[in-house]
């Protein structure tokens, strides 16, 4: 089932958008019940979906031990869908029960190529975000990568 649109505007990666542009986001994003302990995506592997925390704890953790908690509805993770070269660059486990909002990266990428207006809109915010965990996704030692 798709996600309306009032919870899309509640959302602050969201929030700039016009209502015919929340509807584009709407058509390609669902929600999804995770379960305690659920594993969304694992370090190196290919970045295929990108979630929204609408509810409950999740932790992200990168090489090296380090790592963070997300539990505030709109923090975004799995951000590596959209960006080159499309691995994740941590294991997001859920932490407690919860929902997120899937979209899948290919159609996300996609909404942001065909969309330039709304595209600019998005990956402001989430190259933001990205850049601000860039130091956690990076190992301390050149020779340790997160890519396979």
């Amino acid at each position: 089932m798709p996600t309306d649109t009032i919870t899309l505007e509640s959302i602050d990666l969201f929030d700039a958008l016009k209502p015919e542009e929340l509807e584009q986001v709407q058509s390609i994003a669902r929600p999804v019940q995770v379960d305690e302990a659920e594993i969304l995506t694992r370090i190196g592997a290919p970045a295929r979906t990108f979630f929204i925390v609408l509810s409950g704890n999740f932790m992200i953790a990168f090489t090296r031990g380090r790592a963070i908690t997300l539990h505030e509805k709109g923090k975004i993770m799995g951000w590596s869908a959209v960006f080159t070269p499309f691995r994740y660059k941590g294991t997001i486990t859920a932490l407690t029960e919860g929902e997120v909002l899937s979209i899948p990266g290919d159609k996300l990428l996609n909404l942001i190529q065909n969309a330039p207006a709304l595209g600019d809109k998005i990956m402001k915010k989430i190259s933001a975000i990205a850049s601000e965990r860039l130091f956690f996704a990076q190992s301390a030692d050149p020779l340790d990568s997160v890519h396979p």
